[in-house]
C-alpha cells in the first residue's frame, strides 16, 4: 500500500481536530454564509468540520493530489472541490482561507503573498504550522526532524515571518495533544495493514519520536490578517 492509498484510508493525513478549528473561526469572526477555500485540503479532515463550524459556509477544498480531491467530493458532495496548486488558489474572493499543515509546501511568506489578493474584504487566513514550543528543544528531536528534511523554528520565529509578509496576528495557539492523537491513533492501527514496509518503518520512527519528545515541538495555529 502506498502513502496515496494509506492516507485515503484515513480521515486525516496531519495533525489537527475540530475544537482547534472551531476556535480559529471563532477567532477570524467569520460570519454565516462566508466563503471558506480549504487550501491543502489533504482527505478532507477539515472540510466537512468547516461547513459545519460556520453556518450556511460555501466550502471549496483545494488540493495537488487527485485522488484526494475525488474523496473529498464523495465525502462532502456539498462542498466545491478543485485539483490545483495552493500557490494559484481559486479567486474567490475568500472570506476564510484555511490551512491546516500545508503551507510548509511555499512556505508561509509564500501562501499569504499568494492568498491576499484572494482574500474578500475583512478576510482572515489561519493556519498551522510544524514549529518548537522550546528555545532549546531536545538534540535527538532536532537530529529526527532534521533527518526528514525538516528546518523548524520558534513561534516567535513565525510570527516575524508573518509581519514580514505584511500581516498581523489576530490570535494564535497550539494544537495540543488532542490534535495529535486525532491523527497518529488510526495512523498507527492502519500500519498494521499490509503496508510497504520502508513506509510503515518511517511512520513508526515518527510516532515514536512523538511519544517521547512531542512536548518539545507542536502545530503553532495562528490566525491573521493584512496589516
Amino acid at each position: 500500500m502506498s502513502l496515496h492509498d494509506l492516507f485515503l484510508r484515513l480521515d486525516r493525513a496531519g495533525p489537527g481536530d475540530a475544537e482547534s478549528l472551531h476556535w480559529a473561526v471563532a477567532v477570524a469572526g467569520t460570519a454565516p454564509g462566508a466563503r471558506i477555500l480549504d487550501a491543502g485540503c489533504g482527505v478532507g479532515a477539515d472540510t466537512g468540520t468547516l461547513a459545519t463550524a460556520v453556518p450556511g459556509a460555501r466550502v471549496t477544498a483545494l488540493d495537488a493530489a487527485e485522488g484526494f480531491v475525488r474523496a473529498v467530493a464523495t465525502k462532502f458532495p456539498d462542498a466545491t472541490t478543485v485539483c490545483g496548486d495552493m500557490a494559484r488558489p481559486p479567486s474567490g474572493p475568500w472570506d476564510l482561507i484555511w490551512s491546516a499543515g500545508a503551507v510548509y509546501n511555499i512556505g508561509v511568506g509564500g501562501a499569504l503573498a499568494a492568498w491576499r489578493p484572494v482574500l474578500a474584504p475583512g478576510g482572515r487566513v489561519a493556519f498551522s504550522d510544524l514549529r518548537w514550543t522550546s528555545d532549546t528543544p531536545p538534540d535527538e528531536a532536532q537530529a529526527f526532524w532534521q533527518a526528514q528534511g525538516v528546518e523548524m523554528t520558534g513561534a516567535s520565529a513565525l510570527a516575524a515571518e508573518v509581519a514580514a509578509a505584511g500581516w498581523r496576528v489576530r490570535g494564535a495557539r497550539w494544537i495540543g495533544r488532542a490534535g495529535w492523537l486525532a491523527y497518529y491513533a488510526p495512523l498507527e492501527a492502519a500500519l498494521a495493514d499490509e503496508i510497504d514496509a520502508d513506509l510503515a518503518a518511517a511512520f513508526r520512527a515518527e510516532i515514536a519520536c512523538w511519544k517521547r519528545w512531542g512536548d518539545s515541538y507542536d502545530y503553532r495555529l495562528v490566525v491573521v490578517e493584512p496589516a
